[in-house]
């Protein structure tokens, strides 16, 4: 490679990370340890429901435990539709000028996020029993509210 496209390879990927920067914060705010807090906990929440499916086959999300594209796709879904939720909050910030917005949005899905990955855990039986036992009750009583919440929609 010449000097020039070397030159000219630069200035084009300088360019589309600064374009694609740009449009991250249009949407999202800048960047914060909120953000990634909230990004690292989405992906460990995915890797753990994958290992979860693949590996052990206690998917509570499948009929048989395992692994399954359709699942697979819907996990991704939702986190899309997170990143959704997200950039509405940071959106209805800016529009109101109320701070913090976006924050406690990023936060309470943070919290979701984490419970699910505590629940992948406890399915894969890696906690210590005294807090498997503590997140088999808290398990049981989502469950059931989840339940509760379905009867009365129908």
């Amino acid at each position: 490679m010449e000097q020039g496209d070397i030159r000219n390879a630069q200035v084009i990927l300088s360019t589309a990370a600064g374009t694609a920067g740009g449009v991250f914060s249009m949407f999202f705010g800048t960047w914060n340890d909120d953000l990634t807090a909230f990004l690292i906990l989405m992906a460990v929440d995915f890797i753990t429901g994958v290992i979860l499916a693949a590996v052990f086959q206690k998917s509570t999300k499948s009929e048989n435990g395992a692994l399954s594209s359709r699942e697979c796709f819907r996990g991704i879904a939702r986190k899309t539709c997170e990143l959704l939720v997200v950039s509405a909050a940071y959106q209805s910030e800016r529009l109101t000028g109320i701070p913090y917005v976006r924050s406690l949005v990023i936060w309470g899905l943070c919290a979701s996020e984490l419970i699910s990955i505590m629940e992948n855990a406890a399915f894969m039986g890696i906690l210590p029993e005294s807090v498997q036992k503590v997140f088999d009750k808290i398990i049981d009583v989502l469950n059931k509210k989840n339940n509760d919440d379905k009867d009365k929609k129908e």
